[in-house]
């Protein structure tokens, strides 16, 4: 595979990572916004596996692959039979506005274009637009996370933030040793569980996923 044609797929999948992470700010329904999420981590796998195509690097070959089993398909799984099992409300509950969201969202992503096009980093095979991408979602991610009060939307904020990091880690930086990546996964994946189980423990002594409840628990 020519450096040229990965390098031109792997800005058009960063891209539209970035939209996705819009959207996620945008949605007001869990349901929508594990739905972006997966087709974000398709996103970052199609990329990892350009970028290990293009260099000839199997390891990134293999934790593309190990991306698309982790992010697109037991990750989203987890948390929609969780989102399935909890008669509570699918609203995402932002603290901010959908507009004022989107808003800060994209005028984070314009600052960072702006600023990192002045000095673009050019990877081995020429994407030139991963690294300031990858910031603004990981970004993004942050935003999420702090910006909503429902517990699953900031377990999908982090998850985003993760998919920036990786997205740098893979096409930018080629990766890391194969060993390294594997126990990465493993520990997303606990996290996963984790929250998991919080969630539904949360629910069961708040009957709500709203953070805010926890506030109760000061002394």
């Amino acid at each position: 595979m020519s450096h040229e044609f990965a390098s031109d797929a792997i800005d058009v999948l960063s891209i539209a990572m970035l939209i996705a992470a819009l959207g996620i700010v945008w949605t007001r329904s869990l349901g929508w916004a594990l739905v972006l999420f997966g087709a974000q981590s398709l996103m970052l796998a199609g990329a990892a596996l350009y970028a290990g195509l293009a260099t000839d690097s199997p390891h990134i070959v293999a934790a593309a692959g190990l991306t698309a089993m982790v992010k697109c398909v037991a990750t989203p799984w987890l948390l929609w039979l969780l989102l399935q099992r909890l008669p509570t409300s699918h609203d995402a509950q932002p603290s901010l506005g959908q507009r004022t969201g989107l808003v800060l969202a994209v005028l984070m992503a314009l600052v960072f274009a702006r600023t990192l096009d002045a000095q673009p980093f050019h990877t081995a095979i020429g994407a030139e637009r991963v690294l300031p991408t990858a910031v603004t979602v990981m970004l993004i991610g942050i935003q999420i996370m702090v910006s909503h009060r429902q517990a699953l939307s900031q377990v999908i904020g982090f998850l985003v933030l993760e998919n920036g990091m990786a997205l740098a880690a893979l096409t930018a930086a080629y990766g890391m040793p194969l060993i390294v990546e594997f126990g990465i996964f493993l520990d997303l994946l606990l996290a996963v569980f984790v929250a998991f189980v919080y969630t539904q423990r949360m629910h069961v002594i708040f009957g709500s996923l709203d953070t805010e409840r926890l506030r109760s628990l000061r002394g």
